[in-house]
């Protein structure tokens, strides 16, 4: 399996970043995890040698918008692949920050090959899509500013509709994660439960921590990960910390994972 970077917060000419996340999977499925803010994970990707005219698969992790905002681009350049995002991801979704709101979300695309996922699913024999974290650690501190809208105005975002993706190899388990809302931790705990004779090889893609860092680093070891690529949406604060315990790589535009 090969994982390349295609768009991430940061980036070296001629390739260019913009806050978001996007992962071209190689293997015996081609997959595109998550797609950004825009259109610039296609440039990257043709200045990568990667055809996204080949994924098969496209997974949309959360309904934000550094993550499908680029979707309706990718509809664009790829005639067959079906898209799968969690059901809830078309929510309104806003940060709200010195009482200011800021839209976040997706604009809802009404496309037949866009195909809402309800819960755990087998796309092929050793890829899993997980969705629903219900374990007992806490959420990320960064979650306090984002909001979902409801009936009753706007509510805590419950991250009911975020996907992981679970790809068994030679190596372990490989976690492809876009924000990890629900807490990674909690997120490896489900991956623990679901796989209890597979470790976890690798967790590939944001963490959202920063001040919790601590807290994350004091508990993740627990889970005795090979190696952790991570960037976007993990703070230079929680390099520091996790460094100092967990196996880490960087995760920039252009990276390329293999295991």
């Amino acid at each position: 399996m090969r994982i390349t970077c295609l768009v991430e917060d940061r980036a070296r000419p001629p390739l260019r970043g913009e806050h978001g996340l996007s992962l071209h999977i190689e293997g015996d499925v081609n997959i595109l995890f998550d797609t950004g803010q825009s259109g610039l994970f296609i440039e990257n990707a043709e200045l990568l040698g990667v055809d996204l005219g080949d994924v098969d698969l496209a997974i949309i992790s959360h309904g934000h918008y550094d993550h499908g905002g680029g979707l309706t681009h990718f509809l664009d350049v790829n005639e067959n692949a079906e898209v799968l995002i969690g059901r809830g991801a078309f929510r309104g979704r806003q940060a709200v920050e010195d009482g200011a709101e800021r839209f976040i979300g997706v604009e809802e695309i009404m496309d037949p090959r866009v195909r809402f996922v309800d819960g755990d699913m087998v796309l092929h024999d050793g890829y899993t899509i997980l969705k629903g974290f219900s374990g007992p650690y806490r959420r990320p501190d960064g979650n306090s500013t984002l909001f979902m809208e409801s009936a009753s105005g706007l509510v805590p975002d419950t991250f009911d509709d975020e996907l992981v993706l679970v790809v068994d190899g030679p190596g372990g388990l490989t976690v492809v994660t876009g924000c990890s809302h629900n807490g990674i931790l909690n997120i490896l705990d489900t991956v623990r439960a679901h796989f209890p004779d597979r470790g976890i090889g690798m967790v590939v893609g944001g963490l959202h921590i920063s001040g919790d860092a601590p807290y994350v680093a004091s508990e993740i070891h627990e889970f005795n990960i090979g190696k952790i690529y991570t960037g976007h949406c993990t703070s230079e604060e929680a390099f520091k910390v996790l460094g100092g315990s967990e196996d880490l790589g960087v995760l920039r535009t252009g990276t390329v994972i293999h295991d």
